[in-house]
Protein backbone atom coordinates (compact mmCIF):
# COMPACT_ATOMS: atom_id res chain seq x y z
CA UNK A 1 0.00 0.00 0.00
CA UNK A 2 2.86 2.47 0.82
CA UNK A 3 3.82 2.16 -2.70
CA UNK A 4 0.99 2.34 -4.31
CA UNK A 5 0.85 5.70 -2.86
CA UNK A 6 4.56 6.95 -3.09
CA UNK A 7 3.95 5.93 -6.41
CA UNK A 8 0.60 7.85 -6.83
CA UNK A 9 2.05 11.00 -5.29
CA UNK A 10 5.47 10.57 -7.43
CA UNK A 11 3.03 10.82 -10.40
CA UNK A 12 1.28 13.52 -9.08
CA UNK A 13 3.89 15.70 -8.68
CA UNK A 14 5.02 14.78 -12.65
CA UNK A 15 2.02 15.80 -13.65
CA UNK A 16 1.74 19.68 -12.14
CA UNK A 17 5.44 19.99 -12.58
CA UNK A 18 4.62 19.06 -16.35
CA UNK A 19 1.67 21.22 -16.33
CA UNK A 20 3.87 24.47 -15.13
CA UNK A 21 6.10 24.48 -17.76
CA UNK A 22 7.17 27.47 -19.33
CA UNK A 23 8.87 28.20 -22.81
CA UNK A 24 11.47 31.04 -23.98
CA UNK A 25 13.30 30.95 -26.96
CA UNK A 26 15.65 33.37 -28.01
CA UNK A 27 17.89 33.88 -31.13
CA UNK A 28 19.65 36.86 -31.69
CA UNK A 29 21.83 37.02 -35.45
CA UNK A 30 24.09 40.26 -35.44
CA UNK A 31 26.54 42.29 -32.77
CA UNK A 32 25.56 43.53 -29.28
CA UNK A 33 22.11 42.45 -29.13
CA UNK A 34 20.60 41.79 -25.89
CA UNK A 35 17.41 39.76 -24.59
CA UNK A 36 16.26 39.38 -20.83
CA UNK A 37 13.57 37.08 -20.25
CA UNK A 38 11.55 36.35 -16.91
CA UNK A 39 8.65 34.10 -16.59
CA UNK A 40 6.64 33.21 -13.22
CA UNK A 41 3.68 30.83 -13.29
CA UNK A 42 2.80 28.65 -15.81
CA UNK A 43 2.19 27.74 -19.51
CA UNK A 44 3.68 30.86 -20.06
CA UNK A 45 5.73 31.52 -24.02
CA UNK A 46 8.00 34.30 -24.92
CA UNK A 47 9.49 34.23 -28.42
CA UNK A 48 12.27 36.35 -29.28
CA UNK A 49 13.97 37.32 -32.49
CA UNK A 50 16.92 40.29 -32.97
CA UNK A 51 18.71 40.59 -35.95
CA UNK A 52 21.16 43.40 -36.36
CA UNK A 53 23.19 45.86 -34.40
CA UNK A 54 22.31 46.69 -30.47
CA UNK A 55 18.71 45.80 -30.33
CA UNK A 56 17.59 45.52 -27.08
CA UNK A 57 13.95 43.13 -25.73
CA UNK A 58 12.70 42.74 -21.92
CA UNK A 59 10.02 39.81 -21.27
CA UNK A 60 8.51 39.94 -18.16
CA UNK A 61 5.48 37.20 -17.59
CA UNK A 62 3.83 36.17 -13.89
CA UNK A 63 0.73 34.21 -14.61
CA UNK A 64 -0.76 31.44 -16.33
CA UNK A 65 -0.78 31.25 -20.44
CA UNK A 66 0.55 34.32 -21.68
CA UNK A 67 2.49 34.34 -24.33
CA UNK A 68 4.79 37.74 -25.74
CA UNK A 69 6.50 37.34 -29.95
CA UNK A 70 8.83 39.64 -30.51
CA UNK A 71 10.71 40.60 -33.85
CA UNK A 72 13.49 43.21 -34.45
CA UNK A 73 15.38 44.01 -37.13
CA UNK A 74 17.77 47.08 -37.74
CA UNK A 75 19.37 49.26 -35.47
CA UNK A 76 19.50 50.01 -31.77
CA UNK A 77 15.56 48.96 -31.67
CA UNK A 78 13.95 48.51 -28.54
CA UNK A 79 11.05 46.38 -27.26
CA UNK A 80 9.31 46.04 -23.56
CA UNK A 81 6.65 44.00 -22.21
CA UNK A 82 5.25 43.20 -19.21
CA UNK A 83 2.14 40.42 -18.94
CA UNK A 84 0.18 40.31 -15.66
CA UNK A 85 -2.78 37.50 -15.39
CA UNK A 86 -3.79 35.00 -17.57
CA UNK A 87 -4.27 34.18 -21.43
CA UNK A 88 -2.79 37.99 -22.23
CA UNK A 89 -1.14 38.16 -25.76
CA UNK A 90 1.86 40.43 -27.30
CA UNK A 91 3.21 40.56 -30.79
CA UNK A 92 6.02 43.35 -31.46
CA UNK A 93 7.57 43.79 -34.69
CA UNK A 94 9.99 46.43 -35.27
CA UNK A 95 11.81 47.44 -38.56
CA UNK A 96 14.66 49.92 -38.98
CA UNK A 97 16.17 52.27 -36.66
CA UNK A 98 15.89 53.12 -32.67
CA UNK A 99 12.18 52.04 -32.56
CA UNK A 100 10.95 52.42 -29.10
CA UNK A 101 8.11 50.32 -28.13
CA UNK A 102 6.06 49.17 -24.58
CA UNK A 103 3.27 47.26 -23.89
CA UNK A 104 1.95 46.47 -20.38
CA UNK A 105 -0.87 43.95 -19.91
CA UNK A 106 -2.55 42.99 -16.27
CA UNK A 107 -5.91 40.52 -16.44
CA UNK A 108 -7.31 38.15 -18.72
CA UNK A 109 -7.23 37.70 -22.66
CA UNK A 110 -6.00 41.28 -23.61
CA UNK A 111 -4.25 41.50 -26.97
CA UNK A 112 -1.65 43.62 -28.40
CA UNK A 113 0.14 44.60 -31.85
CA UNK A 114 2.48 46.88 -32.56
CA UNK A 115 4.16 46.68 -35.98
CA UNK A 116 6.71 49.88 -36.47
CA UNK A 117 9.01 50.84 -39.85
CA UNK A 118 11.38 53.41 -39.91
CA UNK A 119 13.02 55.12 -37.57
CA UNK A 120 12.51 56.85 -34.12
CA UNK A 121 9.14 55.68 -33.94
CA UNK A 122 7.57 55.11 -30.30
CA UNK A 123 4.75 53.08 -29.48
CA UNK A 124 3.42 52.69 -25.92
CA UNK A 125 0.21 50.27 -24.73
CA UNK A 126 -1.39 50.06 -21.20
CA UNK A 127 -4.25 47.37 -20.80
CA UNK A 128 -5.82 47.05 -17.85
CA UNK A 129 -8.89 44.55 -17.34
CA UNK A 130 -10.21 41.91 -19.57
CA UNK A 131 -10.35 41.04 -23.76
CA UNK A 132 -9.63 44.70 -24.35
CA UNK A 133 -7.68 44.72 -27.97
CA UNK A 134 -5.13 47.11 -29.26
CA UNK A 135 -3.43 47.29 -32.69
CA UNK A 136 -0.55 50.16 -33.99
CA UNK A 137 1.37 50.42 -36.90
CA UNK A 138 3.43 52.97 -38.07
CA UNK A 139 6.18 53.95 -40.91
CA UNK A 140 8.34 56.47 -40.81
CA UNK A 141 10.15 58.85 -38.63
CA UNK A 142 9.14 59.98 -35.01
CA UNK A 143 5.97 58.67 -35.08
CA UNK A 144 4.07 58.46 -31.37
CA UNK A 145 0.94 56.27 -30.10
CA UNK A 146 0.07 55.62 -27.17
CA UNK A 147 -3.22 53.24 -26.28
CA UNK A 148 -4.53 53.17 -22.56
CA UNK A 149 -7.53 50.68 -22.25
CA UNK A 150 -8.84 50.13 -18.27
CA UNK A 151 -12.05 48.02 -18.58
CA UNK A 152 -13.41 45.54 -21.08
CA UNK A 153 -13.66 44.72 -24.76
CA UNK A 154 -12.27 48.26 -25.75
CA UNK A 155 -10.92 48.30 -29.15
CA UNK A 156 -8.01 51.03 -30.17
CA UNK A 157 -6.48 50.63 -33.33
CA UNK A 158 -3.89 53.68 -35.29
CA UNK A 159 -2.48 53.63 -38.42
CA UNK A 160 0.28 56.35 -39.16
CA UNK A 161 2.27 56.93 -41.93
CA UNK A 162 4.83 59.81 -42.28
CA UNK A 163 6.58 61.83 -40.07
CA UNK A 164 5.97 63.46 -36.25
CA UNK A 165 2.18 62.49 -36.11
CA UNK A 166 1.16 61.58 -32.78
CA UNK A 167 -2.36 59.75 -31.32
CA UNK A 168 -3.72 59.21 -28.09
CA UNK A 169 -6.70 57.41 -27.04
CA UNK A 170 -7.87 56.65 -23.53
CA UNK A 171 -10.59 54.13 -22.55
CA UNK A 172 -12.05 53.86 -19.84
CA UNK A 173 -15.69 51.54 -19.64
CA UNK A 174 -16.67 48.72 -21.47
CA UNK A 175 -16.98 48.23 -25.50
CA UNK A 176 -16.08 51.43 -26.80
CA UNK A 177 -13.89 51.71 -30.03
CA UNK A 178 -11.32 54.17 -31.46
CA UNK A 179 -9.78 54.21 -34.63
CA UNK A 180 -7.53 56.97 -35.72
CA UNK A 181 -5.90 56.98 -39.33
CA UNK A 182 -3.15 60.08 -39.98
CA UNK A 183 -0.79 60.34 -43.19
CA UNK A 184 1.46 63.22 -43.78
CA UNK A 185 3.59 65.05 -40.89
CA UNK A 186 3.16 66.18 -38.22
CA UNK A 187 -0.75 66.01 -37.38
CA UNK A 188 -2.05 64.89 -33.96
CA UNK A 189 -5.21 63.11 -32.71
CA UNK A 190 -6.78 62.88 -29.05
CA UNK A 191 -9.57 60.44 -27.88
CA UNK A 192 -10.70 60.07 -24.97
CA UNK A 193 -13.79 57.74 -24.34
CA UNK A 194 -15.72 56.68 -20.63
CA UNK A 195 -18.58 54.96 -20.72
CA UNK A 196 -20.34 52.18 -22.56
CA UNK A 197 -20.05 51.57 -26.62
CA UNK A 198 -19.02 54.83 -27.48
CA UNK A 199 -16.76 54.57 -30.81
CA UNK A 200 -14.82 56.84 -32.87
CA UNK A 201 -13.13 57.49 -36.24
CA UNK A 202 -10.60 59.88 -37.42
CA UNK A 203 -9.20 60.04 -40.80
CA UNK A 204 -6.50 63.28 -41.23
CA UNK A 205 -4.17 63.74 -44.15
CA UNK A 206 -1.95 66.30 -44.28
CA UNK A 207 0.38 68.65 -42.10
CA UNK A 208 -0.40 69.94 -38.74
CA UNK A 209 -4.04 68.91 -38.56
CA UNK A 210 -5.64 68.44 -35.09
CA UNK A 211 -8.17 66.35 -34.14
CA UNK A 212 -9.75 66.36 -29.92
CA UNK A 213 -12.65 64.10 -28.97
CA UNK A 214 -14.08 63.82 -25.49
CA UNK A 215 -16.95 61.29 -25.22
CA UNK A 216 -18.92 60.29 -22.13
CA UNK A 217 -21.88 58.01 -21.73
CA UNK A 218 -23.03 55.69 -23.81
CA UNK A 219 -23.33 55.12 -27.56
CA UNK A 220 -21.78 58.23 -28.79
CA UNK A 221 -20.31 58.34 -32.26
CA UNK A 222 -17.92 60.60 -33.94
CA UNK A 223 -16.32 60.55 -36.85
CA UNK A 224 -14.12 63.21 -38.12
CA UNK A 225 -11.98 63.53 -41.09
CA UNK A 226 -9.46 66.33 -42.22
CA UNK A 227 -7.69 66.59 -45.46
CA UNK A 228 -5.33 69.63 -45.94
CA UNK A 229 -3.04 71.84 -43.27
CA UNK A 230 -3.92 73.25 -40.46
CA UNK A 231 -7.19 72.13 -39.65
CA UNK A 232 -8.81 71.76 -36.51
CA UNK A 233 -11.88 69.70 -35.09
CA UNK A 234 -12.96 69.39 -31.69
CA UNK A 235 -15.48 67.36 -30.03
CA UNK A 236 -17.73 67.08 -27.31
CA UNK A 237 -20.37 64.75 -26.35
CA UNK A 238 -21.67 63.86 -23.35
CA UNK A 239 -25.05 61.52 -23.04
CA UNK A 240 -26.80 58.44 -24.90
CA UNK A 241 -26.21 57.89 -28.46
CA UNK A 242 -25.32 61.53 -30.09
CA UNK A 243 -23.94 61.28 -33.10
CA UNK A 244 -21.14 63.91 -35.08
CA UNK A 245 -20.02 63.91 -38.51
CA UNK A 246 -16.72 66.30 -39.64
CA UNK A 247 -15.33 66.87 -42.82
CA UNK A 248 -12.95 69.74 -43.38
CA UNK A 249 -11.09 69.83 -46.59
CA UNK A 250 -8.65 72.41 -47.19
CA UNK A 251 -6.78 74.99 -45.41
CA UNK A 252 -7.27 76.42 -42.10
CA UNK A 253 -10.45 75.26 -41.36
CA UNK A 254 -11.72 74.82 -37.45
CA UNK A 255 -14.95 73.13 -36.20
CA UNK A 256 -16.50 72.45 -32.41
CA UNK A 257 -19.02 70.81 -31.84
CA UNK A 258 -20.71 70.27 -28.42
CA UNK A 259 -23.39 67.49 -27.93
CA UNK A 260 -25.34 67.16 -24.02
CA UNK A 261 -28.36 65.20 -23.97
CA UNK A 262 -29.39 61.73 -26.30
CA UNK A 263 -29.76 61.23 -29.68
CA UNK A 264 -28.46 64.59 -30.99
CA UNK A 265 -27.18 64.50 -34.29
CA UNK A 266 -24.47 67.31 -35.88
CA UNK A 267 -23.21 67.28 -39.31
CA UNK A 268 -19.65 69.73 -40.49
CA UNK A 269 -18.47 69.99 -43.94
CA UNK A 270 -15.80 73.09 -44.81
CA UNK A 271 -13.86 73.46 -47.71
CA UNK A 272 -12.10 76.38 -49.41
CA UNK A 273 -12.90 77.78 -52.67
Amino acid sequence: MKKVVLSALALFVATVGFAQFNDSDVLQVGVLNTSDVDQTGYINDSDVYQQGLANDSDVDQVGIWNRSDVDQRGRFNESDVLQVGGGNYSEVDQRGRRNVSNVDQGGILNYSDVYQRGRRNDANVYQRGILNGSAIAQYGRRNDADHVQLGGLNLAGTLQEGRRNDTYALQVGIGNIAVAYQLGRRNTNTTLQFGLGNWSVTDQRGRNNDSDKLQIGVGNGDWTEQYGRWNDSDVLQVGFFNSSYVHQHGLGHMSTVTQFGAGNSSTVSQHNL
